[in-house]
């Protein structure tokens, strides 16, 4: 069953066009990744997928209910507690939201050493928070309103490495529930190891790739990394 498609989507900023005829297909429980460069489009895309922007041709075609969106800018009130701040999320993305202590057992079942994790952040002020520590409790607070399609805009931009691996731990928990899950990042092997295909997103264009070794043999790279920066200036 498809949660998403895309069909033939563009996209400009007045005479400059930023993505032409993409497409791309997401189904019940997939987990996708987008690669880009800085201004390749990435936020761009999701911010139309999220209805945030209008596409200048083509459809977004959705059987999904729930949808919850990590943005790239996130500014909570600084005085507020991170848990506090959850809350609010919780209530203003869900008609039918799980209550804390739902969420809370979720998040223990996944990780005990997460959910510890998660609870002594919430229990900080904001203006005490690095923004890594912010960025991954509102991702994993997303993750766990059991929602249908979750789109994520690099969540683990400026998170360290633990914490990195606990988000594609909650990640990879919250599709296995039934989540489809579209997920953006620089980080290259992150996305090659974790998700079910990916997509590069470069030149106007959006391309797909079944695995990293599919990515490397395109561009003739030795590694990922080599692979997209080959990819991002790439024109047939």
């Amino acid at each position: 069953m498809d949660v998403m498609k895309l069909i033939e989507l563009s996209f400009s900023y007045g005479n400059m066009p930023l993505m032409k005829d993409i497409s791309l297909t997401l189904k019940a429980g997939e987990l996708i990744g987008i690669l880009g460069s800085n201004g390749a489009g990435k936020t761009t895309l999701f911010d139309l997928i999220c209805k945030l922007k209008t596409p200048s041709s083509g459809r977004i075609l959705t059987s999904a209910k729930r949808l919850v969106y990590l943005t790239q800018i996130l500014t909570p009130p600084p005085l507020l507690r991170m848990g506090e701040t959850g809350e609010l999320i919780r209530h203003l993305n869900s008609n039918t939201h799980p209550n804390q202590s739902e969420m809370l057992a979720r998040l223990a079942k996944w990780s005990p050493l997460l959910y510890k994790r998660y609870n002594l952040i919430s229990q900080k002020k904001i203006a005490h928070c690095s923004y890594g520590e912010i960025r991954s409790y509102l991702t994993l607070t997303l993750l766990l309103l059991q929602s249908e399609l979750i789109i994520l805009d690099e969540p683990t931009a400026g998170v360290d490495a633990e914490f990195r691996h606990y988000i594609w731990l909650a990640i990879n928990s919250a599709r296995q529930e039934g989540a489809s899950v579209l997920v953006s990042s620089h980080y290259t092997e992150e996305i090659a190891a974790n998700c079910d295909r990916f997509y590069m997103l470069a030149n106007q264009r959006l391309e797909a790739f079944e695995s990293g070794g599919v990515f490397m043999s395109r561009f003739n790279a030795f590694s990922l990394d080599e692979a997209f920066i080959k990819a991002s200036s790439h024109e047939d």
